[in-house]
């Protein structure tokens, strides 16, 4: 009875607990499946997310970049410019008279230039407005001299090793371009002495003054600068009629773009050897020397300051001038008792490597205490020849004296034949010659036979 009270009673529970059990499954189950769904799109969308955000972060550091890029150049620009700004605010202070006066300075900026290859200086120092400068140059001449004399006369062979000529320049322009000086100091033979020195203003072309102690402008050869000569040495006939220097005046100038040529001057008359008025004497004889010279250039300027064809001038250059000096010197000695007019005519070439030069001179003096006049004249003649351009030269000359015309056997002859080779212009070369001398006798001639090699250095 029990039994079947209990069979009756968990029968229908068992019955419903299995239907509640079954009703209960499928719920849990669509409840995960909706689940799975949702965590997909969510993923989904935080992916989205992400890749959104990776975007904006790109483009945020893009911009962050050209931030910095720009921060970068502002800084560089403020620097430059406060660099600028410093440094033309230190050169506006050092540029004052008060900053000139607490350093001590003032000077000119200066341009310093070593040229070599420059005709006469090597050395110059010039402000850069060209107002002031100075250009130093010096020059050396050693020569070997072998003399072969007559025995007939009693004359011994004599040769020497000699200084010929040591020479330092100076020369430039002050206060402006226009006024120039120049001084050379001379040390031939160990006696050192100033062998020029004077100022000289070139304001036109036309016409320039110089004045001071300086060539005498009489004859073409003794112009010619003793470095650009086509021998070692001048002709017999320059070295007895040249007024060499002297104390003076020179009005002179180069018109009609230099076809034409002038001087006119007025000297001491006093010669080279001044020792006499070092010592305070005065002018002897009270008198004045005055020379003139004209010069026409047919073929335009011509450079008679060099004796040789070293530039192979590739057109024909030509020169014709003439030139008196009134009181005139005799061998560059001022003679008290008599008045001398000498006078010299010169003519020359240059042309690819040939020169050619010419003087004729003539000489009166006429003695101040009555009597007859001496005359005088003289000639040279000679010719270069630049076998090798530019270096290889080959020179001879013939010159000849009449020291007075009165007299038949006093005349003197000169033959010389050359060779030079240029290393580097006229500033390193090497010299060689032999030359013949005649001197006329009543009895029989005087002969002499010369051989001369010189090396010449420029610096």
């Amino acid at each position: 009875m029990i039994g079947r009270k209990w069979r009756n009673f968990m029968l229908p529970n068992f019955f419903v607990f299995c239907v509640l059990c079954m009703g209960g499954v499928s719920p849990i189950v669509f409840a995960q499946g909706e689940s799975s769904t949702d965590a997909r799109s969510e993923v989904e969308e935080l992916k989205q997310q992400l890749k959104l955000m990776e975007e904006a972060f790109a483009r945020q550091q893009e911009q962050m970049d050209v931030l910095k890029n720009r921060i970068e150049i502002i800084s560089t620009e403020t620097k430059v410019v406060v660099k600028e700004e410093t440094k033309q605010a230190v050169q506006d202070y050092f540029s004052t008279d008060e900053a000139k006066e607490i350093l001590g300075v003032g000077m000119p900026d200066m341009i310093v230039e070593y040229t070599p290859d420059d005709k006469k200086s090597a050395l110059s120092i010039r402000t850069t407005d060209g107002n002031y400068s100075l250009n130093i140059g010096g020059r050396l001449q050693m020569q070997y001299e072998y003399k072969d004399k007559d025995d007939d006369f009693g004359e011994s062979d004599t040769q020497n090793i000699d200084v010929r000529r040591a020479r330092l320049n100076f020369g430039g322009n002050i206060y402006s371009k226009d006024l120039h000086y120049y001084v050379e100091i001379d040390g031939d033979k160990f006696d050192v002495g100033v062998r020029d020195f004077y100022v000289y203003w070139t304001p036109l072309e036309e016409l320039n003054t110089k004045i001071g102690y300086f060539k005498v402008p009489f004859n073409r050869q003794r112009l010619a600068s003793s470095a650009t000569l086509l021998l070692q040495e001048r002709s017999i006939a320059s070295e007895f009629f040249d007024q060499d220097r002297d104390y003076g005046v020179d009005l002179y100038g180069k018109p009609f773009d230099g076809y034409m040529e002038y001087h006119a001057a007025v000297f001491q008359g006093a010669g080279e050897d001044q020792a006499d008025w070092f010592q305070g004497k005065d002018n002897f004889d009270n008198e004045l020397m005055f020379v003139l010279n004209a010069r026409y250039n047919p073929f335009g300027k011509y450079n008679y300051y060099d004796e040789t064809d070293l530039a192979y001038s590739d057109t024909l250059k030509a020169t014709i001038g003439a030139s008196v000096a009134f009181n005139g010197k005799r061998k560059d000695v001022k003679e008290e008792d008599y008045d001398n007019i000498t006078g010299v005519v010169d003519c020359g070439l240059v042309y690819k490597g040939i020169s050619w030069n010419n003087e004729y001179y003539l000489m009166s003096r006429d003695p101040e205490s009555g009597g007859e006049s001496l005359e005088s004249e003289g000639f040279h003649t000679q010719l270069g020849y630049f076998v090798l351009p530019k270096k290889l030269e080959l020179a001879g000359r013939y010159s000849v004296i009449d020291p007075d015309d009165d007299i038949s056997n006093d005349i003197q002859r000169e033959y010389t034949f050359g060779v030079n080779y240029y290393f580097r212009g006229h500033r390193s070369k090497i010299q060689a010659d032999f030359g013949h001398l005649v001197t006329e006798g009543e009895e029989e001639d005087k002969e002499e036979n010369r051989v001369r090699v010189q090396y010449q250095i420029m610096f």
